[in-house]
C-alpha cells in the first residue's frame, strides 16, 4: 500500500463511507460552551432544539423524538444548545520505529489513516478534535476544531510531516497535561516500543486531570513474530548510527516472550487504570478496527 502522500489518499470516500454511522461519545462528563452530544459538567439545558443524534445506551428517554423516530424506524435524541462539544486530542507517535513496514505499510501510515479517521469521525459529530504530531525535536500541534476546514488543516498535517525521529512521547503527554485543556478524551497513537514507565506517568496524570484516555497500539507482523533463523544485521531505525548483527535462533523464543510480555503489561495496566486498550496489526482495515471497537464501547457502556 502506497503511503497517504494526499489527503484522499489518507481518508479515501470508501472510509467515510465505512464512518458514516459510527459515532464516538465520552464516558465521563465534560466541559466546554459548544454544541455537543455529551453530558455538560454545568448544570441545565437550554429548551432550544439544535439537532438530532442516533440514540445511544445511556441517553435520557425524555429526549427522544418520537416523531422522528417513527418515520426512520430508528431513535433519534433531541440535542439542545447548551450541551457541550467533546473535545478529543489526538496524539500520534512518530518515532523512527514506527517506519516498520513488513507487509508494505508502515506503522505510521497506519496510524494517520486512524488519527484522520477518527478526525473525520470525531467533527462529522460536530465535536472538536485537535492534533499532536510526538516527535523528539518538534511537537507539530494544532488545537482543537470543530469546521469541515479545521478537518482539512489535520488532514495537511498529517500528510505533510512524516516519522523518523527519537521517541519522546512522554513529553508530548507532558506538554498536553501542562497545557491545561478542558477535560476530554486524549487517543494516543503508537506502537508502545519504549520505556513504559515514563508514558504510563503521563497517561495516568491526564486521567488525574479529569480526561478519558483511550490508547491504540499498531503492530508489525516482523516485529510480533520474529520470523528470523540465521545471523541477520538489524538496523536501529531511530538511530541509524547503531546497528547489530545476531545469531537470531537463540533469540526468537525470548523476543517472542518479551513482545507478548509487553502486551499483556499494557493490557492489565489500562484496566487497572480505566483506561480502553485497543491493539491491531498494520494489515487489519482501520474502518473496521474502529467499527469493531465503538460497538464493544457501546456494549460495555450498556
Amino acid at each position: 500500500m502506497p503511503a497517504p502522500t494526499t489527503i484522499e489518499q489518507l481518508l479515501p470516500p470508501s472510509a467515510k463511507e465505512a464512518l458514516r454511522h459510527l459515532e464516538l461519545h465520552a464516558r465521563r462528563s465534560v466541559d466546554g460552551l459548544r454544541h455537543g452530544v455529551h453530558r455538560s459538567r454545568r448544570s441545565g439545558v437550554s429548551t432550544d432544539f439544535d439537532h438530532h443524534k442516533n440514540y445511544v445506551a445511556g441517553d435520557p428517554l425524555k429526549h427522544i423524538d418520537w416523531k422522528a423516530s417513527a418515520r426512520h424506524d430508528r431513535f433519534y435524541v433531541k440535542r439542545y444548545v447548551e450541551e457541550t462539544a467533546l473535545a478529543v486530542r489526538l496524539v500520534v507517535d512518530r518515532s523512527g520505529s514506527m517506519l516498520q513496514a513488513t507487509d508494505g505499510v508502515s506503522k505510521y501510515e497506519q496510524a494517520c489513516r486512524l488519527a484522520a479517521s477518527l478526525a473525520y469521525l470525531v467533527i462529522k459529530e460536530r465535536d472538536a478534535a485537535g492534533l499532536a504530531l510526538a516527535a523528539a525535536r518538534e511537537i507539530i500541534w494544532l488545537p482543537a476544531g470543530a469546521s469541515d476546514t479545521h478537518l482539512v488543516r489535520i488532514l495537511d498535517a498529517l500528510v505533510a510531516n512524516g516519522a523518523g525521529t527519537p521517541d519522546n512521547l512522554s513529553a508530548c503527554l507532558r506538554a498536553i497535561r501542562e497545557r491545561a485543556e478542558r477535560r476530554g478524551l486524549v487517543v494516543v497513537i503508537t506502537d508502545l516500543l519504549f520505556d513504559p514507565l515514563p508514558v504510563q506517568r503521563e497517561l495516568g496524570r491526564l486521567q488525574a486531570q479529569g480526561h478519558e484516555v483511550l490508547l491504540f497500539q499498531v503492530r508489525d507482523a516482523t516485529e510480533e513474530e520474529f520470523p528470523f533463523n540465521r545471523w541477520a544485521q538489524f538496523h536501529c531505525l531511530e538511530n541509524p548510527a547503531v546497528k547489530h548483527r545476531l545469531d537470531t535462533v537463540p533469540l526468537k523464543r525470548i523476543y517472542r516472550e518479551e513482545y507478548q510480555a509487553l502486551l499483556a503489561d499494557w493490557r492489565a495496566w489500562t484496566k487497572q487504570h480505566g483506561m480502553d486498550f485497543v491493539s491491531f496489526r498494520t494489515t487489519d482495515r482501520v474502518e473496521r478496527v474502529l467499527a469493531d471497537y465503538l460497538a464493544d464501547r457501546v456494549r460495555v457502556a450498556r
